[in-house]
């Protein structure tokens, strides 16, 4: 097996595993009734979660190791293909109903093919090493840029908006922890330990950032914006950064910049066609569902009638024949 090959296949497992642990984070997020670092903290789900990404991130690591940024950060949008089944099955509506759609399947041919386009352009040749100044100055930028979405984030009311821009945060400091251990990955034996440990230090600083800016994106706004935007901006700024500063790049120069573009723009439509499917189908399955009950409120058994409730969504005390009313001093006659 070739060193790209065993990449991408590194690639395949580490966004199942991304995959799961996200799915595990939203749910984390909406069970918590108080969303405190103690609740976050004594959730079993989110252990779970965490050894998931922890295996992904080994799993990603190995994979930059045989494989370039340009290659092996494109391949993480795998992770949306694999999560929105998922959620699917984890709600209920079986693999059929949520994975037969015309636009669910014209999503996953648009994201393989765009992705399998770049894979055979990225240039598999050998990269440069990253010195520790500019490992450090790619760490400044990242930091700063992850601080300055988040007070913006803080700022909005709206949570959708919210959600999105911590996602991105999530999405640059991901990217950022990629570069890095790219860069300790490829200057092992060649700097210094402390290079190596510096590195490692502040690719563990971008990791936490990242998912702590990942955990409080899933408030209140679902899976499908935070991930897709996490997705979508990691890999961005992971080979942006690659191309500027590692020398990778891809196959024909200049001229087969146009046939990159294509192709990562078709990954991206695919990717929205996937989501757009899975909007739908989620309000569809609202639609169909019944009025939810109030919690507290007792249920009416088969031919009984149901309690009436009080303007305060109490129940109120039935009154039968033959037996006197009560009014209340504090309602006026």
């Amino acid at each position: 097996m070739s060193a790209s090959a065993l990449s991408v296949l590194l690639c395949l497992v580490s966004a199942l595993c991304y995959a799961v642990g996200a799915l595990l984070q939203e749910r984390v997020a909406v069970a918590a009734r108080q969303p405190t670092v103690h609740a976050t903290l004594c959730s079993g789900l989110w252990w779970a979660a965490l050894t998931l990404n922890g295996g992904g991130g080994l799993l990603h690591v190995l994979a930059l190791r045989w494989g370039p940024l340009t290659l092996v950060q494109p391949l993480g949008a795998l992770t949306i293909v694999f999560a929105l089944p998922l959620a699917a099955l984890g709600h209920g509506r079986g693999a059929g109903r949520a994975g037969a759609g015309r636009a669910a399947w014209a999503g996953v041919g648009l994201v393989a093919g765009g992705l399998a386009v770049l894979t055979a352009m990225v240039d598999t040749g050998p990269g440069g090493v990253v010195s520790v100044r500019d490992q450090s100055v790619i760490a400044g930028l990242v930091i700063g840029g992850v601080a300055l979405l988040a007070v913006t984030a803080f700022r909005m009311r709206w949570a959708a908006g919210r959600s999105a821009v911590l996602a991105a945060a999530a999405g640059v400091a991901f990217g950022g922890a990629s570069v890095h251990v790219k860069a300790v990955v490829d200057g092992w034996g060649v700097l210094g330990v402390g290079a190596e440990a510096a590195g490692l230090c502040l690719t563990a600083l971008m990791a936490a950032a990242g998912l702590a800016a990942s955990q409080a994106s899933y408030r209140g706004a679902g899976l499908t914006v935070p991930l897709v935007t996490t997705t979508l901006v990691n890999p961005v700024v992971a080979s942006l950064i690659g191309v500027a500063v590692m020398d990778d790049g891809f196959r024909y120069g200049a001229a087969g910049l146009p046939l990159v573009v294509t192709a990562a723009g078709t990954a991206a439509v695919g990717l929205l066609a996937l989501v757009r499917d899975r909007a739908v189908r989620e309000g569809t399955g609202r639609s169909e569902g019944s009025v939810p009950v109030a919690s507290g409120v007792p249920r009416a058994s088969p031919g009984e009638r149901a309690p009436r409730l009080s303007a305060h969504g109490r129940p109120s005390p039935d009154v039968t024949r033959g037996q006197s009313c009560t009014k209340s001093p504090y309602v006026s006659q």
